[in-house]
Parts: C-alpha cells; sequence; structure tokens
C-alpha cells in the first residue's frame, strides 16, 4: 500500500487565475468553479443484459469564473466586447478583425488561462493550463439603490474550451 506523504487537504481559497486576453479582470477574480469531464459509455448488447463499455468521446462542462466589477467597469466590458465580436451583431467584418488578431497579442477568437492552485504554505503546487477558451455567457449587472449595505457589484462568465492539462510545480 502506498505511504501517504502530503495528508494537508486542498484549500479553496488558495489559487490564483489569469486568462491571457482579459488583463483587467484578472485581479478581480473571486472564484473559479474547475470544469468537470464526463467520458461517454456505449452498450454491448448480449443475450442476458446490456454491458456497459467505455466508449470513444469525453466533454467538459464549463469553466465558471465570478469576478469583482471594477469603477470604470473595463473588467465586464472586456468580456462583453469578446462575446459580442463572437457573434458579429454589426457585421461580419466585426468577426473577421477578431479572427485575424495573432493571439500572442492577447487578441482573436481564443485564448489560454492558467489556475496556480498554492499549497498550504501558499507556494505554486499546481498550474492548469486551460488551452482554447472562449466567452459563451456573462451574467447580467443588477443596479439596486435600496441596499443599505454596499455590496460591491460582480459578475459570473462561462466559458467552453479545448481542452485543460496539470503540471506538478
Amino acid at each position: 500500500m502506498a505511504e501517504i506523504t502530503n495528508k494537508n487537504m486542498l484549500s479553496p481559497v488558495g489559487f490564483s487565475f489569469n486568462i491571457q486576453r482579459l488583463p483587467n479582470m484578472n485581479f478581480f477574480v473571486q472564484s473559479v468553479t474547475l470544469p468537470g469531464i464526463t467520458a461517454s459509455t456505449t452498450e454491448q448488447i448480449s443475450p442476458l443484459r446490456a454491458i456497459p463499455i467505455p466508449g470513444d468521446k469525453i466533454e467538459y462542462s464549463e469553466l465558471e469564473v465570478t469576478f469583482k466589477i471594477d469603477e470604470n467597469m473595463n473588467n465586464y466590458i472586456e468580456v462583453f466586447n469578446w462575446i459580442r465580436a463572437l457573434g458579429f451583431p454589426d457585421n461580419n467584418d466585426q468577426y473577421k478583425a477578431l479572427e485575424d488578431q495573432p493571439s500572442y497579442t492577447g487578441g482573436g477568437i481564443y485564448s489560454d488561462a492558467t489556475l496556480t492552485i498554492l499549497s498550504s504554505a501558499m507556494n505554486p503546487n499546481i498550474k492548469i493550463e486551460i488551452t482554447d477558451l472562449f466567452p459563451v455567457s456573462l451574467t447580467p449587472i443588477e443596479m439596486n439603490s435600496t441596499q443599505s449595505d454596499i455590496e460591491y457589484l460582480e459578475a459570473s462568465v462561462a466559458f467552453r474550451f479545448l481542452g485543460y492539462s496539470f503540471t506538478q510545480l
């Protein structure tokens, strides 16, 4: 039997998150939901019962990020403009201009992201690299003048992506 060498539990507050294309959002990230993964199955038919066997496809759930909205709304507008350009609401040239931007400039259709998990000593422990992500939804913002305490506004954005991988640091 393998001996457990690290008995520390994973802390939900020990992380940093960075999306290359969204520099104004990175500082304000409050939570990140690492997507789950599902493997497809198929059934082999037999005279007695169907036998489940592993399939050939995997599917990731959406990456969800919640962030505080800065006073100038720069981070919200970054995501809004990215989604809007993907949908080319005014003309096809908006999508083409997005597509023509090289990814190394922080433009383009896709971006990469890095979620760094910190150890109990708050040192980088695991790097999760998420490739070719793009936003698919952004929550609305509710302004409310009847609140007695100031609760700073936040929004959530959902991303689809190609895949992710783990690197032990």
